[in-house]
């Protein structure tokens, strides 16, 4: 049976279901059926929709830009659907850019993929760290195992059936508050930046209100992509041995690497602390099942058995609380600043492109003076050049200089918040077991 929160839920959805799909078309078959279908699909997987006010668990990872107000964009609402998630936007704008200041719009992830690869393929933002665009929301696992529970219902009590699903039904929400939060954070950065948030295509996704019709990319263009990150890969690592003059990019780039190849086992280590923390919230599950299932077997001991399983599946909850708190305070943060580094070493990369494409310019001009010949066109390449390296160097360092600082202050953060929450769970859990002790010997 459901809870009045999942029955409140499942029928908020079953009505935006009807106002969207239904009522607008009349009796529109094609928008009929597909709903009807998906009505079915929610009755049967029991709230798989979860849509509320996501500002309450929007800080999973601290950006802590500096953001001066004039342009704010948040995620108010998500609706999980089969194969996708839409998100619902909020934007107030007080720049001259917008035509209005408040919008709201629907989006899902493929519409932020696109914004993210219009971003990055501006040349104009050579010189600018490119905000690492949300990873894919994956909810198969989460559906399959909720799936295979509800199949072997049959084959256990009501009380394990109850209990398993219901923290089924938490992992998947834990996993869809997270999704939410990436993406807002993205957008976050994205209007924090100053040049960034200036950006056309920006704009169209903020305010256009109808779908941006966005499409998948097809095999040719995913093996093109392939192609041109194994050439980009390729480049990047003959432009390691590039002679920098600037010692300023030589410390920055030697840093990154040594920064990202740590960053990236310090997250392996994160994901198995939080999976170890995860497992011992099982078997504190497991534990608290044994002791109710003797407390039945064994009339003498009902009560203490009923007693120790009371105070066990109180600590699995708390157990539970603390692997969600490392997986968001800890792992996601490490694995946001993995593709933000990423994104740093992205901008070393153009820079390195740029200080060779001056160099290869050079190296024209002199060829085309031994030769006295096109001169004027070689003097007016290698100016180009100059000036495109110049103006993102320059911006390179602006950006650099606020990544360590947002980088710094974003640890600092999320390192005492964490503290703070290990040290109130470990007294939430002392208190129980002792709460726990006191009942046993009372008996």
């Amino acid at each position: 049976m459901s809870s009045p929160e999942q029955d409140l839920t499942l029928w908020q959805e079953l009505y935006h279901c009807w106002s969207v799909y239904i009522r607008p078309y009349g009796d529109g078959y094609s928008r009929g059926h597909a709903t009807q279908a998906r009505i079915e699909y929610l009755l049967s997987t029991y709230a798989v929709v979860h849509s509320y006010n996501w500002r309450e668990h929007a800080s999973t990872v601290s950006l802590n830009d500096e953001n001066d107000g004039r342009l704010t964009v948040s995620i108010t609402d998500a609706v999980s659907e089969l194969e996708t998630v839409k998100f619902t936007i909020q934007t107030k704008s007080a720049l001259p850019s917008f035509s209005q200041h408040q919008m709201s719009v629907i989006r899902c992830h493929e519409e932020f993929i696109w914004l993210h690869d219009m971003l990055s393929e501006n040349m104009e933002y050579a010189g600018y760290i490119i905000p690492p665009a949300p990873p894919k929301p994956d909810f198969e696992a989460a559906r399959d195992k909720l799936t295979r529970v509800t199949a072997a219902e049959s084959t256990m009590s009501e009380d394990e059936y109850k209990k398993l699903r219901k923290e089924l039904e938490s992992d998947y929400l834990a996993l869809f508050k997270k999704t939410v939060a990436m993406h807002e954070m993205y957008l976050m950065r994205l209007a924090a930046h100053s040049k960034l948030r200036e950006d056309s295509n920006f704009r169209v996704f903020l305010e256009y209100a109808k779908d941006l019709k966005v499409r998948t990319k097809n095999k040719k263009e995913l093996i093109g992509g392939f192609f041109k990150n194994m050439t980009k890969n390729v480049d990047e690592a003959l432009l390691s041995s590039q002679k920098d003059k600037d010692e300023y990019f030589q410390e920055r780039r030697a840093f990154l690497v040594d920064y990202h190849n740590r960053i990236k086992e310090t997250t392996r280590k994160t994901e198995l602390l939080s999976e170890s923390t995860n497992a011992l919230s099982m078997d504190y599950m497991q534990l608290a099942g044994g002791f109710a299932l003797l407390s039945v077997q064994d009339p003498q001991l009902q009560r203490f058995m009923g007693q120790c399983a009371v105070t066990f599946e109180v600590m699995q909850k708390l157990q539970k609380r603390v692997s969600t708190d490392e997986d968001l305070k800890l792992t996601d943060l490490f694995k946001y600043y993995q593709r933000e580094a990423q994104a740093a070493k992205s901008l070393l990369y153009r820079r390195g492109r740029a200080l060779a494409d001056k160099d290869i310019a050079e190296n024209k001009l002199e060829k085309a003076q031994e030769k006295f010949k096109d001169i004027p066109t070689a003097e007016a390449y290698l100016q180009d050049c100059k000036i495109r390296f110049e103006r993102i160097s320059e911006m390179a360092k602006t950006e650099l200089d606020t990544f360590k600082a947002r980088r710094l202050e974003t640890y600092r953060k999320h390192l005492v918040d964490m503290s703070e929450l290990q040290i109130r769970h470990s007294q939430s859990k002392v208190s129980e077991l002792t709460k726990g002790l006191e009942l046993l010997r009372e008996l």
